[in-house]
């Protein structure tokens, strides 16, 4: 049996983090629009009722729509069924998950690159920003990284990487991020 038949494979990262606070929405399965939009209502609507600032409503927004963007476009239409989002209220602020399972390649690939991104200071992320703004081989669906480098932006600290093996040749990563309140 695969750990994909076990339940959902994100549920176990959720447990580990939603008793530290309130739990805005959770979605496994697969992504479309309708389901983004009612999640970005969703989250607003706890927003306004917390009374958090417009700031980082904003920011909130920025990033769901960065995390929940990625998983549509990027994940494989085979493993579309694997994606999650979590969004938890902590006492200091939101913490979010997105995820869903890749090739194993691409999975390393994409921690590298967050790596990066992790390493480089406000300063530098906006000159990245710049060029990759700059880049014309980026597509309709993006391709250059712009989504994790926002979210590298406006997030507050590091952005973490779950990978979890799925099979020999896929496995399930999940990106987690804070954002202060």
């Amino acid at each position: 049996m695969s750990i994909a038949e076990q339940g959902h494979w994100s549920d176990e990262l959720a447990r580990d983090h939603v008793e530290a606070g309130t739990v805005v929405f959770a979605h496994q399965g697969e992504l479309d629009r309708t389901v983004m939009e009612h999640l970005m209502e969703v989250s607003e609507a706890h927003c306004i009722a917390s009374a958090v600032g417009v700031a980082t409503r904003k920011r909130l927004l920025n990033l769901l729509v960065e995390g929940l963007e990625n998983i549509r476009n990027h994940a494989p239409a085979d493993l579309a069924h694997t994606a999650f989002a979590l969004l938890v209220f902590e006492p200091t602020g939101y913490r979010l998950f997105f995820g869903n399972a890749a090739p194993q390649v691409i999975i390393a690939s994409l921690s590298h690159r967050i790596g990066i991104l992790n390493e480089m200071d406000e300063a530098d992320l906006r000159e990245h920003h710049l060029k990759l703004l700059a880049n014309e081989g980026r597509t309709e669906r993006g391709g250059a990284g712009l989504g994790l480098l926002t979210m590298a932006r406006k997030s507050t600290g590091p952005i973490v990487t779950h990978a979890v093996p799925r099979d020999a040749l896929t496995a399930f990563l999940a990106l987690e991020l804070v954002l202060g309140a």
